[in-house]
C-alpha cells in the first residue's frame, strides 16, 4: 500500500521512523531530530524505498548513531522545497556519527539550497557536484565537516583503476562524482518525476498513457501538482505553462507563510486580501507564492500593507471578476507603483476602485488603472481622493527658470520667478539639487 503522506516531524526514538513506512510522497517536510539515545545498530535492517519525493525540505539534526541515509531512503528522488528552511531545502546540521550523505537516488532540489554543517566525521562531500541536484549552488552551505584531506574518499572503480563515475570539474578539480565507494552520483533527469502505485517514473516531453490507466484520485491529484494535467480519459499530458489550479474561498495574506499557502493557485475562488506589514525579501517571496494567480472571482484588497511597494509580484493577474468593489487600496505608506503598465494588463469586469491614503502612490497611476480596466466610467465621486494619494511623492515636476544666479566665495543666491499651482496646498516646497564642481 502507498500513501500520499503530511509533514513528519520525528523526534526521540528510532522506532518513531515506523511512521515513514508506506509514505511514498509527503507533502510537506521530513524532520528527523534529536535522537540522543540511539546506537548504530538501532538503524540496521531500518529502510523506506517507498519513499520517493518530499515537497517541502528535508532536515536532519543530532541524531546519533546514523552513518548513512543510503539504506534509509535508498529511492529519494525529489526534494521540491515548496517551502524552505530558512531558504534551505536540505539541511544535515550535527550529526555526530554520519559517515557519508549516501542519498543515492536524488536527482533533484527543484527549489532552495543544501547546508550541511559541523558534521565532525561525514566524509564523501568533496565527490558530490551539487550543480547536478541544484540550478544553482551558490547558496550551499557546506562547512565545519571533516576535512577531505582525512576522509580518503575512494569512487566506485577507483581501486581498480577504473572510471566508472561521471567526472566534472569543481574549482578546478576534475575528478569522478559518487555519494560513497558503492554509488556514482548520475545527473538528474529532466522532466517530472511522477509516482503512482508506490512506483516512480520520469517523464520526457513525450505523453505520459500507458503508465495511467490505473490513476487513484490521490495520483491525479499529485500529477497537478507536478505541472501533468490528467484527462478524463485518464491520460495525461505535460501542460503548456502551471496546470490551472483553483483556491476555493477568501483568502488573507498577512505574513510569507500565508502567502506559501498559495503557491501554484490560478485562480482565487472569492476576494484576497493583502496585508502584509513587514519581512525579508518580501517581492521574491511573494512572486514565488503569488506569481501564477490569472483570475481573482472577487475583490482584490490592499490593506495597509507597508512591506509593498509595487505589485509587480502578481506578475500574471488579468482578471478580477469583482464585486460592488473590484480594487481597494487603504493606507499603504510605501506603495508606489501599481504595475508597469507598458507590459501588464489588467480587466476589471464589475465593480468600482477605491484609493485612500497611499501616500507615494501618484493619481497618474491610479489614473492609468482606471483607463487600463474601464472602471473610470464607474467611479463616483469620493472612490479616489485626490488629497491623500500621492500627498508624500514627487508626482508633479514643472521647471523653473532662474531669473538670477549669484556667486559669493562661501555661498550660490538663486532667483526664480514666483510659483504657484493652481490650489497652494500641492506646493510642499522646493528641492535644489547640485553637485560641486
Amino acid at each position: 500500500k502507498s500513501l500520499i503522506c503530511q509533514s513528519k516531524n520525528i523526534r526521540n526514538n528510532v522506532t518513531n521512523l515506523r511512521s515513514l513506512e508506506n509514505c511514498t510522497i509527503i507533502e510537506g517536510h521530513l524532520k528527523i531530530l534529536l535522537m540522543f539515545g540511539a546506537k548504530s545498530g538501532d538503524f540496521q535492517g531500518l529502510s523506506f524505498p517507498k519513499l520517493r519525493v518530499v515537497t517541502d525540505y528535508v532536515l536532519l539534526f543530532r541524531v546519533y548513531g546514523l552513518e548513512t541515509l543510503s539504506d534509509l531512503f535508498p529511492n529519494l528522488t525529489v526534494i521540491r522545497g515548496n517551502n524552505l528552511f530558512f531558504n534551505y531545502a536540505l539541511v544535515i546540521y550535527e550529526m555526530l556519527q554520519l559517515k557519508e550523505v549516501g542519498l543515492h537516488s536524488l536527482m533533484n532540489i527543484t527549489r532552495g539550497a543544501v547546508r550541511i554543517e559541523k558534521n565532525p566525521d561525514l566524509c564523501y562531500l568533496a565527490t558530490l557536484d551539487w550543480s547536478m541536484i541544484l540550478d544553482s549552488v551558490e547558496d550551499n552551505f557546506i562547512v565545519a565537516n571533516k576535512n577531505e584531506r582525512e576522509c580518503g574518499d575512494v569512487c566506485p572503480g577507483t581501486a581498480q583503476g577504473q572510471t566508472l563515475c561521471t567526472q566534472t570539474t569543481i574549482n578546478g578539480h576534475f575528478r569522478g562524482r559518487c555519494w560513497s565507494q558503492t554509488y556514482c552520483q548520475t545527473k538528474h533527469l529532466h522532466g517530472c518525476i511522477i509516482s503512482v502505485h508506490g512506483h516512480a517514473y520520469v517523464t520526457s516531453k513525450a505523453r505520459v498513457s500507458s503508465l495511467m490507466l490505473l490513476v487513484t484520485t490521490a495520483a491525479v491529484k499529485y500529477l497537478e501538482k507536478m505541472k501533468f494535467l490528467c484527462l478524463f480519459r485518464l491520460t495525461c499530458e505535460p501542460c503548456a505553462g502551471p496546470c490551472p489550479k483553483a483556491c476555493q474561498g477568501n483568502k488573507t495574506i498577512d505574513s510569507v507563510t500565508s502567502a506559501q499557502a498559495l503557491r501554484g493557485c490560478t485562480v482565487i475562488e472569492g476576494n484576497m486580501v493583502i496585508k502584509i506589514r513587514g519581512g525579508t525579501n518580501i517581492a521574491a517571496e511573494l512572486e514565488a507564492s503569488l506569481g501564477q494567480i490569472e483570475v481573482i472571482k472577487g475583490y482584490l484588497s490592499i490593506r495597509r500593507a507597508y512591506a509593498l511597494v509595487s505589485l509587480s509580484f502578481l506578475r500574471k493577474l488579468h482578471t478580477i471578476k469583482g464585486d460592488s468593489y473590484a480594487f481597494y487600496a487603504l493606507d499603504n505608506q510605501n506603495l508606489r507603483q501599481l504595475w508597469d503598465w507598458s507590459k501588464h494588463n489588467l480587466t476589471i469586469e464589475r465593480g468600482r476602485t477605491f484609493f485612500h491614503f497611499n501616500s507615494k502612490l501618484c493619481m497618474s497611476e491610479i489614473r492609468k488603472l482606471e483607463k487600463i480596466t474601464g472602471t473610470k466610467e464607474r467611479n463616483q465621486k469620493n472612490d479616489i481622493a485626490a488629497r491623500t494619494n500621492g500627498d508624500q511623492a514627487s508626482c508633479e515636476m514643472q521647471l523653473l527658470n532662474f531669473t538670477s544666479v549669484k556667486v559669493r566665495y562661501n555661498m550660490i543666491i538663486l532667483k526664480w520667478n514666483s510659483f504657484w499651482p493652481s490650489d497652494y496646498r500641492d506646493l510642499l516646497g522646493f528641492m535644489v539639487l547640485y553637485k560641486e564642481a
